[in-house]
């Protein structure tokens, strides 16, 4: 059975907030490859390389989201990320 993207999203948190970072990465990799430029899962993968001390790697999510998505429901949090990452 398929979940659905609330699923994965609510899933992916759960791991985060256990810091089961490979397990919310391995979901979030998954989804993208059906899902690639959603921007809910772009913007927890981007969360999820800060957490994981990936900077660059969340860096070009956050650019990404931003190219893709200028007005939308991320794009205030991305811009706020990027400044926190010095990027802004």
């Amino acid at each position: 059975m398929e979940m659905s993207l609330e699923h994965i999203v609510e899933e992916v948190k759960f791991y985060i907030i256990n810091h089961n970072y490979e397990e919310a990465k391995r979901l979030l990799e998954s989804a993208l490859k059906k899902f690639p430029e959603n921007e809910e899962l772009l913007y927890h993968l981007g969360i999820l390389y800060e957490l994981m001390f990936k900077e660059d790697e969340a860096v070009r999510i956050y650019r990404r989201i931003l190219e893709l998505y200028p007005s939308g429901k991320r794009a205030r949090d991305v811009v706020e990320k990027l400044k926190k990452l010095g990027e802004i």
